[in-house]
């Protein structure tokens, strides 16, 4: 009978259309809805006995919608039925459910669809095994979305070392070029323009741009761009945006990620809710949340119920289940307010190198001029934070040694010792000091053995947690966003409690930089040398990475954790060999890699320059570099020894047969010897030497 109705619909959806009212067969076992679920013109036998063959009319007439619902109530699993009943948690959860849920059927969410792109980025990345090189062209795709000054907003690993990158609105089937204005690698956040900014803007003009979001949690927009056409042109501030809520979301906020995943090619949603707030390893903000973020979706707005946005999604990690994170709309503010009033990082903060840079030639020379990694982008500082380390304060005895009688129940936490960040630039070839006792006098620092005990008028705990809020003081979070939330020159008001008395210091916060540089095309480049088939490069994390993540973990690769934590120390370097291009010349040393370098002929290398400079001017019949292994170098010494000679006669062959257009980096040369065009080769450059040396003399 059932495959006879199959073939009769005329008048039906289906063969098993339900009636109006009614649950579904799966979730009843009473026998007179089960009657009322089928279409009427299929018969049921009733297994109660051979007396009647079917029900009648009349009593599935009489079996109202409010039987229905008492016989689903009463089927339904303990979990439904909960929320039939009368508790006031599991009620509440229900209604806020379903006032998101009529939200989006409304076109809350939805009306906001067309203020979000699809980003399609081709890219070609550095190789840091091979840094004579770039990788080949890869593609992705990323999500953005449309800020106030005509703007997008997107994660700045989804544009980073882009060479094109072209954007599509959900409402239109038309893609445009984009450039990248501004990004910052250590936030994960970029800001782009569209070529043509009028056709974008204009384009799918019926279904276009969100309605301003209800409520008052949206009633804050981001700051307007000021490079651009923002206000007066082409409607640049009538134009229709996102609202960026600047309200903190609360645990168990419903919030809503929109993107463009992997899986397809359309817009896609997702919902879940705020499951934490806490800070990421670099001590900025972050949001926890468990609705579904996957490739793709990484740059898209997360929305909360009124429709304004709430964070940037970012990642989430593999290891775990429904762990999400995005970056909550406090950072991104501070990022285009950077953005908006030309806030860039300086030289120095972009290379270690350009620290003599500046000393040569001043701050602007270098910046404009010969400075290292100042292309691409415009980049916004770095992360900020004090320069110290901290001891938590859990133990008594400690605690009264340091003059608090509090018996325990008090807050602070001790100074460990002081970090040297970013350097006072130095004087024509002086180096600046680094020593404690400077830092210590300088009136403005943290000493050590000092107790933290007041960040901006708000306290730190003795186990290093401040409040997360005036407003949410039971939710705890570390001390670094207090610092981290605010911008690089921004000072601080800090109590400390020193020889047992409070002292108030007015610091000013400064970007952290690190002896290992952290962030590709930041404060991380490809700088390299190769001398007689030694291939020499500065420590990097990308370096690190290229090795430890790219194929798996190379057998035998080293921990650099312990040196690669350590703050910058004016323009050194970590040099390390990073392998050996086997050739006549360098039989012996063929396996050698992952050695720092110690000294190159009784002289250790302040950076690469220096190293290219040395080996430039060196008069010596053999090049010696003596290496050692982490955290051998007192007993365990590596030498390389090469024939000057036999090294200028094996670089052409070398450099050939590897396909490397030049024997180091451009950033490598040494201003001096630099004569409109750069050397290519280790004989031009000792050419170069030797003349600017006879010059002097």
């Amino acid at each position: 009978r059932q495959s006879e109705a199959n073939h009769d619909t005329d008048d039906l959806d289906g063969p098993l259309r339900r009636r109006p009212g009614v649950p579904p067969l799966a979730k009843t076992t009473d026998r007179r809805l089960l009657a009322s679920c089928w279409p009427s013109r299929i018969a049921i036998s009733n297994p109660l006995g051979p007396d009647q063959d079917r029900w009648g009319q009349q009593d599935r007439d009489s079996y109202s919608d409010a039987d229905a619902d008492a016989d689903a109530a009463a089927t339904a699993p303990p979990s439904k039925r909960l929320r039939t009943q009368t508790g006031a948690a599991a009620v509440v959860k229900e209604e806020r459910r379903s006032s998101s849920s009529g939200m989006q059927s409304q076109g809350g969410v939805g009306k906001l669809h067309s203020c979000i792109v699809k980003l399609t980025v081709q890219s070609v990345t550095p190789n840091y095994r091979e840094p004579w090189r770039r990788n080949t062209q890869d593609s992705w795709s990323g999500t953005g979305f449309v800020v106030k000054g005509r703007r997008l907003v997107t994660n700045a690993h989804v544009v980073q070392n882009s060479s094109h990158v072209r954007a599509r609105k959900s409402s239109s089937p038309i893609m445009f070029s984009c450039t990248v204005e501004w990004i910052s690698i250590p936030l994960d956040l970029a800001l782009l323009s569209v070529n043509n900014e009028d056709a974008f803007f204009d384009s799918g003009s019926d279904v276009t741009m969100a309605d301003a979001a209800d409520g008052t949690a949206t009633a804050a927009t981001a700051a307007t761009i000021s490079n651009g056409s923002a206000n007066g042109e082409a409607g640049g501030d009538t134009e229709r945006h996102l609202s960026l809520c600047h309200t903190l979301p609360t645990l168990d906020d419903n919030v809503t990620c929109v993107g463009f995943p992997e899986g397809g090619s359309q817009i896609s949603v997702t919902r879940g809710v705020v499951s934490r707030v806490d800070v990421g390893s670099n001590g900025v903000l972050r949001i926890q949340i468990d609705a579904a973020i996957n490739p793709g979706n990484s740059g898209g707005p997360v929305f909360n119920e009124s429709g304004g946005v709430v964070g940037v999604a970012m990642s989430h990690l593999k290891s775990a289940s429904n762990i999400g994170y995005i970056i909550p709309t406090s950072v991104l503010s501070n990022f285009l307010d950077m953005c908006s009033h030309g806030v860039e990082a300086s030289p120095v903060e972009r290379s270690s190198l350009n620290v003599m840079d500046v000393s040569c030639g001043g701050m602007e020379e270098a910046a404009v001029g010969d400075a290292v990694g100042i292309e691409g982008p415009k980049m916004v500082p770095g992360i900020v934070a004090v320069d110290a380390y901290t001891q938590t304060l859990e133990s008594n005895a400690l605690r009264r040694r340091l003059g608090l009688d509090d018996d325990g129940i008090g807050g602070g936490v001790r100074i460990s010792g002081l970090w040297y960040s970013t350097p006072r630039l130095p004087l024509e070839g002086v180096e600046p000091a680094q020593t404690m006792e400077s830092r210590e006098n300088d009136g403005s620092s943290v000493c050590k053995d000092d107790v933290l005990l007041k960040v901006d008028g708000v306290e730190v705990g003795q186990d290093g947690t401040v409040p997360l809020s005036s407003v949410r003081p039971d939710e705890r979070i570390s001390k670094s966003h207090l610092f981290t939330r605010r911008r690089v020159g921004h000072v601080l008001d800090i109590e400390v409690l020193r020889d047992g008395k409070p002292v108030t210091l007015r610091h000013k916060l400064t970007p952290l930089r690190y002896l290992c540089p952290v962030h590709d095309q930041f404060d991380a480049h490809p700088s390299y040398v190769v001398c007689g088939g030694c291939i020499f490069t500065p420590l990097s994390w990308p370096w690190i990475s290229a090795h430890k993540y790219s194929d798996g973990w190379e057998s035998g690769f080293p921990s650099f954790n312990a040196i690669s934590s350590l703050p910058a120390q004016g323009s050194k370097q970590i040099i390390v060999l990073s392998g050996v291009l086997a050739d006549e010349v360098n039989v012996g040393f063929h396996n050698k890699k992952w050695l720092i370098l110690k000294s190159f002929n009784g002289e250790k290398p302040t950076n690469i320059r220096d190293l290219v400079r040395r080996i430039a001017t060196c008069k010596d019949k053999y090049l010696e570099f003596r290496l050692h292994a982490v955290n051998q170098e007192d007993y365990n010494e590596q030498l390389i020894c090469l024939e000057m000679d036999d090294v200028k006669k094996a670089e052409e062959r070398i450099l050939k047969q590897h396909m490397i257009a030049s024997f180091c980096s451009e950033d490598a040369i040494p201003h001096e010897y630099k004569n409109g065009d750069d050397a290519k080769t280790m004989g031009e450059l000792l050419e170069r030497a030797a003349s600017a040396s006879a010059g002097k003399e």
